[in-house]
């Protein structure tokens, strides 16, 4: 390539470079998109659009929307720093969207002006807990009082929270789905734990990616309604106790990716009305024992997949529930287990059953699971697992294996036989009058053997016994 051919590409290049930077850093501030779903459904999509401050006023469209419209109005991806408060938005339900901003500081009333605000993401922010105060959610001031506002979905995640304050949710009393997820909040403290407990009408909580590894008892105290909690990815050791107070209503529980050993039969006491439950990514779980699922009387969906070191799981884990079982779809994956009792659970009620990822040994126990047990009928298609060992079947589904030699025992009871003495025949008879006589015999000889041994004994070697003389009336010796 000649100098100037060089020349023309590096001109090229630069010319490019110098386009795209100005594209990023120039965007130009174009009006929002609006699209109409319906005659009472609009989307105005202000996203990308480098905005730094909200607008005084919205489109016409969105003023002139009936009351009883729905209206989302997305700020997704821009540079806004500052929310204050929002013009007025007609429509019973209003959703906001102000994903991966730059805020980091939030008016008093902000919302006070959307009174059907029922959705709102404030994700990917650098909002504070200081930042979030009561006031920011309060409504209009109406006869010396503040109105609530009908919020029901509210999106912290991924901020810089670290506590809520006592009365955050003051003027929330419909929240019913609360996000905190990847916030640094370490630890529930004494005004966080009170917060939480007053949102009464809660029924999804996320603190998954929260560092948190205690919940104290009063957080769910008041959480009469909750159905849904994420606990994953924090520094749990042990299954929080608190979970019992809220186990008449709690139907999904993830637990993936936290500290914990073992779970055991204290584990998810309580949980009576848990339907799903998820316990995966926990590098350290290594056994799961006796009674560990006995209170989940109303399981469903069972995932305790993606624990590397989990090697033992007892065959009376499911105690108390195989006779009125419940469980339909249990997934067993990619852990590290090599053998499962035939008696672990009723194998033949599941609807579906996920095992691959482990080290299965193909004995006996294995074939008569997935053979006779049924297990073999309720994997995947495509997920079938196969042997680890031993050898011969490395590498060989499990539904293929079959061992001629494994050891069967006959279910049926054989009754005792009963005899009386028509069973008895003369020869039984006269056996039996000859084995007493000899025995009587051999009794007689052994105790004449011993008397005479005695009376021997006593002739030639018992000593005489010593007898004493009163010298004084003894003549002899006068």
């Amino acid at each position: 390539m000649n100098f100037q051919a060089k020349y023309t590409v590096l001109m090229l290049i630069c010319v490019l470079v110098s386009w795209n930077l100005a594209q990023e850093t120039n965007v130009e501030s174009a009006p929002c998109d609006i699209s109409i779903q319906d005659d009472n459904s609009v989307i105005l999509n202000c996203s990308r659009r480098n905005i730094s401050e909200i607008p005084d006023n919205w489109p016409e469209r969105i003023n002139s929307l009936d009351k009883d419209g729905h209206v989302l109005i997305r700020f997704f991806n821009n540079s806004i720093t500052n929310l204050s408060q929002l013009p007025p938005v007609m429509g019973t339900r209003v959703a906001l969207i102000f994903k991966c901003n730059e805020i980091v500081d939030i008016e008093d009333d902000a919302f006070s002006n959307i009174e059907g605000l029922v959705y709102l993401d404030l994700s990917n922010n650098n909002i504070t807990g200081d930042v979030l105060r009561s006031e920011i959610f309060r409504g209009r001031y109406i006869d010396g009082l503040y109105a609530t506002i009908a919020l029901e979905t509210l999106i912290l995640a991924h901020n810089d929270i670290h506590s809520l304050d006592r009365y955050l949710f003051q003027y929330t009393p419909n929240l019913i789905r609360l996000y905190l997820n990847n916030n640094p909040i370490e630890i529930i403290d004494h005004v966080t734990s009170l917060a939480l407990s007053s949102a009464t009408n809660l029924e999804v909580l996320d603190l998954s990616n929260t560092d948190i590894d205690h919940i104290p008892l009063d957080t769910f105290r008041g959480l009469t309604k909750i159905q849904m909690i994420d606990l994953s990815h924090n520094r749990f050791v042990t299954v929080p106790e608190s979970l019992s107070l809220v186990g008449s209503t709690l139907q999904y529980l993830t637990f993936n990716d936290n500290n914990i050993v073992e779970l055991n039969d204290d584990s998810f006491i309580g949980l009576t009305n848990l339907i799903q439950l998820e316990v995966g990514e926990n590098d350290y779980l290594d056994e799961v024992k006796r009674s560990t699922f006995s209170p989940l009387k109303n399981l469903k969906v069972l995932h305790l997949c993606h624990n590397q070191n989990l090697k033992y799981i007892s065959h009376n884990a499911f105690r108390g529930l195989k006779e009125q079982w419940t469980l339909r779809e249990v997934y067993l994956d990619d852990n590290n287990l090599s053998e499962l009792s035939t008696d672990l659970m009723p194998w033949n009620k599941l609807e579906i059953l996920g095992m691959t990822g482990n080290n299965w040994l193909c004995n006996c126990d294995l074939v008569d699971i997935v053979s006779k047990k049924g297990a073999g009928l309720k994997f995947k298609t495509n997920e079938i697992p196969f042997c680890a060992a031993p050898m011969r079947f490395s590498g060989t589904y499990v539904t293929n294996v079959t061992l001629t030699y494994c050891p069967t025992f006959d279910s049926k009871i054989t009754p005792k036989q009963k005899y009386s003495l028509s069973n008895l025949k003369p020869k039984h008879v006269l056996w039996s009058i000859l084995g007493v006589a000899a025995v009587a015999c051999f009794g007689m000889l052994l105790g004449l053997l011993i008397k005479s041994m005695k009376s021997v004994y006593n002739n030639r070697f018992r000593s005489q016994p010593i007898q004493y003389i009163n010298i004084n009336s003894d003549s002899s010796y006068a």
